[in-house]
């Protein structure tokens, strides 16, 4: 019974071994902070439906490398959010932060294919009572210098519906902070 047990934690942590991404040897050379006071909302009231807002204006971020060369951005969002409390979208939804860079998802992630970074699902805001809480949401991303070395980082919010009676979310005071290291 000891070496199936033995054998079983082998293979579960060579599975959760592979699916992890290390990077050693990088040094941070730069950060960009950018603080938000103004909050970004989001509805949709139809079934099926889905609504986008940008929460920043794009960051510009340069990577310090030469042309050809990679650095990797860790980009760290702390954003304030409620949820729909409108008689018009009472259900819950499936709420993301989408993070771009330079047009597209992070390529370490955790993010999809689109950016899309979940942080809630199935939240259900009461009529009358403020559910804001703290939506903490980290992803690294290597980019490549070509004719430019500055780098564009986008962040939206996007609601889902999930339930046939639409979606509401809102991003209150938020903060980005894009550390940048160079291998």
């Amino acid at each position: 019974m000891r070496r199936a047990t033995f054998c079983l934690l082998f293979v579960l942590v060579g599975l959760f071994a592979k699916s992890q991404t290390t990077l050693s040897h990088e040094s941070l050379v730069t950060t960009t902070f950018v603080v938000n006071k103004t909050g970004a909302g989001v509805k949709c009231t139809r079934p099926g439906c889905s609504a986008k807002t940008p929460m920043f204006a794009p960051v510009t971020v340069t990577c310090p490398a030469p042309t050809g060369q990679t650095c990797t951005f860790h980009i760290s969002l702390e954003a304030k959010a409620s949820f729909g409390t409108c008689k018009t979208c009472p259900g819950a939804g499936v709420d993301f932060f989408q993070f771009l860079v330079d047009n597209a998802a992070p390529t370490i992630g955790p993010t999809d294919a689109n950016g899309l970074y979940l942080f809630s699902k199935n939240f259900v805001g009461i009529s009358g009572v403020d559910t804001r809480q703290s939506f903490p949401a980290s992803v690294l991303t290597t980019v490549t210098n070509s004719s430019s070395s500055d780098h564009a980082v986008a962040l939206n919010l996007v609601c889902s519906d999930i339930n046939g009676s639409g979606c509401e979310v809102t991003a209150h005071w938020s903060t980005i902070r894009v550390d940048v290291f160079e291998p």
